[in-house]
Parts: structure tokens; C-alpha cells; sequence
């Protein structure tokens, strides 16, 4: 059985074992992902070491678990922030309703306050024609 392997033009770092630019690197069980292996392709470069290349600039080692270990943080992060995002959201829903609650009520008690000050208007003109002498 034997397992597919590629070259980088790159030191890639897989769990404890590190593979210099143009050794065979592990892709699939193992290794790296193929998404992993792709993403070396399009970062790095195609592997072009052989006996009719010309020397390449070095390229920087990568370390493969640090690298995962810094998107599990971050995939943390951000399911974190979603629901801080999702509940602040629901809080803010709330609050707007609370807030046209409030409106509609403080529409009611002007309306409210308006008549009762007519009615006193009322009373007060009553009670002048009542107490007034005759």
C-alpha cells in the first residue's frame, strides 16, 4: 500500500516529523490535508527543485501545528463573538420593542392627560358658576 506523497518548495512540520524543501511529504492519513497541501501549491509554489532549476530565494519553514493550533484559537474566537454577537442582537430586539411599548403607552398618557385637563377645565368653570353669587 503505498501513500501519496508531494514536495514543497518549502520545510513543512507535520506532528513531530520535519521535511526539508523537495523531501516527500505525507498527503492524507497521517500527513497533510490535501486543502493543506494545495494551500503550500498556491503560497509557495509549485516544487520546481531538479537538476535544470536555478537556486531559489529561501522560503520560511512552516510549522503545520502551530498553525492549526492558531486556527483553533481563532475558530474559538469566533464562535465566541457569534454568540455574543447573536445574544447583544436579541437584547437589541428587545429593547426596541420595550421601547415602542413605551412610546405607545406615553402616546396614551398624553391623550389621557389632555382630556382629564379639559375635564378639570370643565369643573373649574362649574364650580365658578356655582359659587359665583346670584
Amino acid at each position: 500500500m503505498s501513500k501519496k506523497t508531494e514536495q514543497f518548495n518549502v520545510t513543512v512540520k507535520v506532528g513531530k516529523k520535519t521535511y526539508r524543501p523537495g523531501e516527500p511529504v505525507p498527503v492524507g492519513t497521517g500527513g497533510l490535508t490535501a486543502e493543506e497541501a494545495e494551500n503550500f501549491r498556491k503560497n509557495f509554489g509549485a516544487f520546481t527543485a531538479g537538476p535544470e532549476s536555478t537556486a531559489a530565494a529561501p522560503v520560511p519553514s512552516v510549522d503545520l501545528d502551530r498553525l492549526r493550533e492558531a486556527i483553533e484559537k481563532l475558530s474559538a474566537d469566533n464562535d465566541r463573538l457569534s454568540a455574543d454577537n447573536d445574544r447583544l442582537t436579541a437584547e437589541r430586539d428587545g429593547a426596541i420593542g420595550d421601547r415602542n411599548t413605551l412610546l405607545e403607552q406615553n402616546e396614551q398618557l398624553e391623550t389621557d392627560n389632555a382630556t382629564l385637563a379639559a375635564e378639570v377645565t370643565k369643573l373649574q368653570a362649574e364650580i365658578e358658576k356655582l359659587t359665583a353669587p346670584q
